[in-house]
């Protein structure tokens, strides 16, 4: 403890004060430790420590709980005022109207709107906490219910044109592990998760009925999406092996099993280096920047609708939860279509009237 030295004599009034000042720890400033994960009552960082523990984020799978971990923690360090040093971790739920959260998400959405929409979809969960689980607010109070944030069709990943595709087989040879990442990519139609945890335990040989009766013996991949594993196991799929996918998988040596794709040390390649040997081997084949393999599946699920496959069936090939992505392959495929048509009909009609006008022409000069 350290020493206090009092003024004046015991029964004076500057020294009684002291006194009382002194044994009330009012000289000294008490010192406040910052401990980490600390969360006052009712605010949005208690909010954030009671949703780790609900059943509905510990669903989730660890890269979802990763990004929106990160997105609430960036959300708690933010100042409500500049000016002072509270942020909304130590702020009541309940002081966060509609006014301040858009004056947050416009913030965000003046540089990067898909980080915008994110945000408001992380702090919608902690709102969701309050809510649903503390009712420290009422459901008619959210904040969030008239904000929206729309993000513009994302251009990255684009499908593969037919030359693009051919420039790659031209380069890299059947057997290759370039050429069998690439069969799998589109002719599975699947993620890079898939493509990079496919074994051959996968493939099976099953006969199946058909819906017009008949028997066949089917070779096909059967397993489960690496999406959502922890979620709810992944989505069970049963891929048969197209003609051109049996074609790239034959050279390759089934006896070792194991992975389905290799590298030169006959080990399977992790899941991240695919999106950097995708890029390296369409540089090889002089293809430019942006055709990545999740581009192919993309491309999969465009081609599959471009030969008549109905919505629903590709929403199961290709392992979609809902049929939102399906519609965009079968709107896009119909664009064609109809821009087909619509090249075809001009054709005609201005054939036709040609040919009119010819006619035309011989009845004046006879």
């Amino acid at each position: 403890m350290p020493e206090i030295r009092l003024p004046g004599q015991p029964g004076d009034p500057e020294f009684e004060a002291a006194y009382e000042k002194a044994t009330q720890g009012q000289d000294h400033k008490a010192i406040i430790i910052d401990l980490p994960g600390r969360a006052l009552p009712k605010t949005f960082g208690h909010a954030a420590r009671r949703l780790e523990t609900t059943m509905e984020w510990l669903d989730f799978d660890e890269a979802t709980r990763r990004k929106n971990a990160r997105l609430i923690e960036r959300f708690l360090k933010l100042r409500i005022d500049p000016a002072y040093p509270l942020t909304w971790r130590d702020t009541p739920v309940e002081h966060l109207d509609a006014d301040r959260l858009r004056v947050i998400i416009e913030g965000f959405f003046g540089t990067n709107r898909t980080v915008a929409k994110h945000m408001l979809v992380a702090i919608k969960k902690l709102l969701w906490v309050a809510i649903h689980i503390e009712r420290w607010i009422k459901p008619q109070n959210d904040p969030s219910l008239s904000i929206r944030v729309r993000v513009p069709k994302s251009t990255a990943n684009p499908a593969w044109p037919i030359s693009i595709r051919e420039k790659f087989e031209a380069r890299h040879p059947i057997g290759t592990a370039a050429r069998t990442c690439y069969a799998l990519g589109f002719w599975l139609g699947n993620r890079r998760g898939d493509v990079a945890a496919l074994d051959w335990e996968h493939l099976v040989v099953e006969e199946i009925e058909l819906f017009d009766g008949s028997l066949e013996m089917i070779e096909a991949f059967d397993f489960r999406q690496q999406k959502n594993r922890n979620r709810h196991g992944g989505r069970e799929m049963f891929i048969p092996i197209v003609d051109k996918l049996a074609q790239a998988l034959a050279p390759l040596d089934r006896s070792k099993g194991g992975a389905v794709l290799k590298n030169a040390y006959g080990k399977p390649f992790a899941e991240k280096s695919l999106t950097g040997m995708i890029a390296h081997w369409n540089k090889q084949a002089g293809i430019p920047e942006g055709y990545t393999l999740h581009g192919l599946r993309r491309t999969f699920g465009t081609y599959l609708a471009e030969c008549n496959i109905q919505a629903r069936a590709i929403m199961e090939a290709m392992g979609h939860s809902s049929m939102t992505v399906t519609d965009e392959y079968v709107r896009e495929a119909n664009k064609k279509r109809m821009a087909v048509d619509i090249a075809r009909a001009i054709n005609e009609r201005e054939a036709k009237r040609d040919a009119m006008r010819q006619r035309t022409l011989l009845r004046i000069i006879k």
